[in-house]
């Protein structure tokens, strides 16, 4: 009996006190839908900004005419090279980068921000003895890259003047 009420008062105290989850909303409903423009619009990168869109509960416009805003993706690049050289002078780790070059406009193609440049890089340990083991661990990496290309895209639409 103790438990319960003690248990009823804890959760009164944290529900009056204003507490909730730190950047639970990253992309303000206010921003409407949105259109992603792209020279290549089946990537991975859209794709997954397609999502994650949908999941913060803004509507992903199929065309230009309906969106309040876009977001234009101008370049994507990928840079693959070696880190490092393991004692036998072969290759140890390798060294990706993505960049992706993005401005948004408004509903009348009016840019409304500067051009940005998301970017990531990060370095996977390559061996020559398990080459299916490294080639998951770049898609793995890969991967990782192109959610945090997204989490830098939907950080500008939650501070981009409105």
């Amino acid at each position: 009996m103790k438990q319960k009420i003690l248990l009823m008062t804890l959760t009164l105290i944290i529900s009056s006190c204003g507490w909730q989850l730190r950047d639970a909303q990253i992309v303000p409903s206010s921003v409407g839908s949105i259109y992603i423009s792209s020279s290549n619009p089946s990537s991975a990168l859209i794709t997954e900004l397609k999502r994650a869109l949908s999941t913060y509960g803004v509507k992903v416009a199929a065309t230009y005419a309906g969106a309040d805003y876009t977001v234009v993706i101008v370049d994507f690049r990928q840079h693959y090279g070696t880190a490092s050289l393991n004692a036998s002078a072969r290759v140890a780790e390798y060294q990706l980068n993505e960049e992706v070059d993005f401005y948004i406009s408004d509903s009348e193609a009016n840019q409304i921000t500067p051009l940005f440049t998301a970017s990531v890089e990060r370095v996977y340990e390559f061996s020559e003895d398990d080459i299916l083991a490294s080639d998951n661990e770049e898609r793995f990496v890969r991967n990782g890259m192109r959610e945090d290309i997204v989490r830098q895209i939907l950080e500008r639409l939650r501070i981009f003047p409105q």
